[in-house]
């Protein structure tokens, strides 16, 4: 049985990855921070490593080098977890040597996919490779080369190097799409150039949508020249690249498909309206059933609040959020607590109805901006979402989110429902332990003056 290696600071996170390879055969085990990683690694000699990259203490870039640095778990497969898959942080993350990445909030099937890749235990497709002649700029360890690409294919291809590539090595190459668009891969040198005199092998690293679709593009365009150069009849060559492009169209489909009907567990959907649906709504009912169960599970207030900034950053994918509190003897909204603003910033008491904040709370109705959320805002007024927090249609306070992790254009029906179900929890979870916090005061209170009439 293949032995897994959860790292993350956070209990939250590490539930919900147990959750979602539960079932997998898999012996999970569990570490909370960089240090205890590498005290226990000897110890639990796991076969994957899934990786936190933000971690207090070690970060998970550096623990990566420190394993690559043990030549016992120099070949470990090391899965990162990142934040939002922003270039810098991916770029670290190669850097210190790891297989592969995945961004939060975690996908289930993707997650399943990877680790089982990783471990071997999934077949990858044979892909057509196609001969071509590709300068590409190709930085690896901090120095710049220009290579050729004797053959490429969506997987990987074959580099012409006027130097040595180490095998194992992190590479980035940017190269030309079909009408001159500059775009860019990173890869890992499969095959060295010493052990394969006709060139080094490179396999591609997760790479991006936008850059998969000019990959695909750039080798459909060199299939057709590749046979215009082979002397096929010129209409040939047309209904040949209309299905290519036809195809290229049907696998992009299939692949959608196949990911999500992989998430159809116990879910009573109507088939043609939610199957391109279902991945989201397994992956956040499974969130939302752990975030309920974690915000229940105290009554102290500043460790509720704690626990939803663990949940909306984790589970939501938000950036940049405020949760504001309201007070009933001034009906104001004071701000409690958040994430994403400037350690000096200082907020506003809002009066209740005023500014958007301030009307979203009086009606005590959900707030989703209509537009483009991609840049997300920066002014406190101007949210993307605003959840008033309800407790027996008494106002409690308001979650306010201003930029996600995730850039999407438009918030989508199923974001409605978790923003939504996720309010009525917190607010449940605030509304005990503030009610808790009170009843607690006055028992104390209540204690000292008991002692004080029986001194």
């Amino acid at each position: 049985m293949a032995k897994i290696l959860l790292v993350d600071d956070v209990d939250l996170f590490l539930e919900l990855e147990r959750s979602y390879l539960h079932g997998c055969d898999y012996d999970l085990v569990t570490a909370s921070s960089g240090e205890e990683t590498l005290q226990r690694l000897d110890k639990i000699a796991p076969d994957v490593l899934l990786l936190d990259y933000y971690m207090p203490g070690i970060n998970g870039d550096e623990v990566c080098r420190s394993i690559r640095n043990n030549p016992r778990w120099a070949k470990l497969a090391i899965l990162m977890v990142t934040a939002a898959g922003k270039p810098e942080e991916v770029q670290s993350c190669l850097d210190a040597g790891c297989d592969d990445y995945i961004t939060k909030p975690v996908n289930k099937q993707e997650l399943r996919e990877k680790v089982a890749r990783l471990l071997g235990s999934v077949q990858r497709r044979t892909t057509e490779r196609v001969t071509v002649k590709l300068p590409i700029q190709l930085h690896e360890g901090g120095r710049l080369h220009v290579v050729t690409a004797k053959d490429i294919s969506a997987s990987g291809a074959c580099l012409k190097s006027p130097v040595e590539l180490e095998e194992n090595t992190t590479v980035e190459m940017k190269l030309e799409g079909e009408n001159g668009e500059p775009f860019s891969l990173y890869g890992k040198i499969k095959r060295s150039a010493a052990k394969d005199k006709d060139g080094c092998g490179v396999y591609f690293i997760h790479p991006d949508n936008h850059s998969k679709k000019v990959l695909d593009r750039l080798i459909r365009s060199k299939k057709i020249e590749q046979l215009q150069a082979d002397g096929v009849d010129k209409n040939l060559v047309k209904r040949l690249q209309a299905l290519e492009n036809e195809c290229s169209q049907l696998r992009t489909e299939q692949d959608d498909a196949l990911r999500r009907i992989g998430e159809l567990e116990h879910e009573n959907l109507d088939f043609a309206n939610q199957l391109v649906q279902v991945e989201d709504v397994n992956n956040n009912l499974t969130n939302l059933y752990i975030a309920s169960s974690r915000l229940h599970s105290t009554l102290d207030r500043t460790e509720t609040l704690e626990i939803i900034k663990e949940v909306v950053i984790n589970f939501v994918g938000a950036e940049k959020f405020a949760v504001f509190m309201f007070d009933k003897k001034t009906d104001l909204l004071r701000f409690e607590t958040g994430e994403g603003f400037d350690a000096d910033e200082t907020f506003a008491d809002i009066p209740l109805g005023e500014g958007l904040l301030g009307e979203i709370a009086a009606n005590a109705e959900n707030y989703f901006h209509k537009g483009s959320i991609s840049a997300g805002s920066d002014d406190i007024d101007a949210p993307i979402v605003a959840i008033p927090l309800m407790i027996q249609e008494q106002l409690i306070g308001l979650l306010a989110i201003y930029r996600l992790f995730i850039h999407k254009e438009q918030l989508e029906s199923i974001d409605y429902q978790l923003f939504s179900m996720l309010g009525e929890h917190a607010a449940s979870a605030l509304f005990s332990s503030t009610l808790y916090g009170h009843s607690e005061r006055k028992r104390q209170t209540y204690q000292g003056f008991v002692d004080l009439l029986l001194k």
